[in-house]
């Protein structure tokens, strides 16, 4: 009788966090680390940090936005453990597969980040891995069809540092050469095979219910692209349409040590301000550690995403790619010539296949459970 009552509470209580995942665009799942794990997963970051954290001070603009980034840590024997404490969590793989379907995969794209800085943005691929997303079906037979009209998405900028197209037939040109921006696969192929459902889970270390450590997100800004380029144009402030943070509403999220914040990749959102960053990087002070992990649906756009956040995190461990594009701590340029030169060669050594590597996660799960 008690079991039946727990699983009644579970399906009442992913319904209500599905309804908010689909209007707002996030939800959070309380104590999925707790107790013992959840110190066993921050001795283990204190002490990867402490033999290899100068490998990790100045990754992805680590100069300016302090603190750590450590990415690709399903690579990592001393944080491999992050994915099988996520996997433990019966009420996340449920949610997972009502809104993934029922065989949904655990992206390449895995990494923590240790006090620094996060600015406004949604999980996409940018730059010169953007290309891993000209090959999805849509592209060249909706888009940039070979004869008749073209059509691209209505945020295409495509990635290249030359003049801005003069019109679609040359935006096409760019976007096939370059990629085509930040959130252009976001609402294409809606109701298709092709859809684009990836979710981030952002599972947040300490407790930030009396500080502003934890994550803001702009609730609504994952519904479509009118409503996600207006919020990105108000909070960029490169936007000739900037305005101040506080006019455009947002949420702070208190998590509590051990919650998760599960929130689809289209939603914009940000991490902490400068106050929480660390410049100094001492190990001893008190940090703000978050791991995030990206699901996808088992399909070709999900694909891109795995296997273009794959690439960025060769191109951050591995310094003979592009070595010569690389600024003085030896943070590639990901938008520089080699860098694209280098996923072209990526994508022709190994195409695209339709979908992600790996196996479902629900199988792996299992077998995970099996062995403990």
């Amino acid at each position: 009788m008690m079991r039946y009552a727990l699983l009644v509470a579970l399906v009442r209580a992913s319904s209500h966090w599905l309804d908010a995942y689909e209007q707002r665009g996030y939800f959070v799942l309380p104590r999925v680390f707790s107790g013992a794990r959840l110190m066993h997963l921050r001795a283990a970051v204190a002490r990867y940090l402490r033999d290899h954290g100068k490998d990790h001070e100045y990754m992805m603009r680590g100069e300016k936005l302090g603190g750590w980034f450590v990415p690709g840590i399903e690579r990592i024997d001393q944080l491999k453990i992050f994915e099988a404490e996520v996997a433990r969590d019966e009420r996340l793989a449920r949610i997972l597969r009502r809104i993934l379907g029922d065989d949904f995969k655990l992206l390449e794209r895995s990494e923590i980040y240790v006090s620094r800085i996060g600015n406004w943005h949604s999980d996409d691929l940018y730059d010169a891995f953007d290309l891993y997303a000209t090959s999805l079906p849509y592209v060249a037979e909706e888009w940039c069809p070979p004869t008749g009209p073209k059509r691209p998405p209505p945020l295409a900028k495509p990635n290249t540092r030359a003049a801005p197209p003069k019109d679609d037939d040359e935006l096409c040109a760019q976007g096939m050469e370059y990629g085509f921006g930040k959130a252009t696969t976001f609402w294409a192929g809606e109701g298709t095979a092709h859809e684009r459902r990836v979710t981030t889970v952002a599972v947040y270390l300490e407790d930030h219910a009396d500080n502003e450590g934890g994550l803001s997100v702009a609730p609504g800004s994952h519904r479509n692209a009118s409503v996600h380029g207006d919020t990105v144009a108000r909070l960029d402030p490169w936007s000739p349409s900037h305005r101040p943070e506080a006019e455009t509403p947002f949420d702070l999220i208190r998590s509590g040590a051990g919650d998760a914040v599960v929130f689809d990749s289209r939603l914009v959102h940000r991490g902490p301000r400068d106050d929480v960053a660390d410049f100094k990087r001492e190990l001893s002070r008190s940090r703000r550690t978050v791991a995030t992990f990206s699901f996808g649906r088992n399909n070709a756009v999900s694909e891109a995403f795995s296997r273009g956040m794959r690439f960025r995190t060769d191109m951050l461990f591995n310094g003979s790619i592009c070595g010569a594009q690389r600024d003085k701590n030896g943070d590639p340029d990901f938008g520089a010539p080699c860098a694209f030169d280098a996923v072209r060669e990526d994508l022709a050594r190994r195409p695209l296949r339709g979908v992600p590597d790996g196996r479902p996660f629900l199988e792996a799960r299992r077998d995970l459970a099996r062995r403990r």
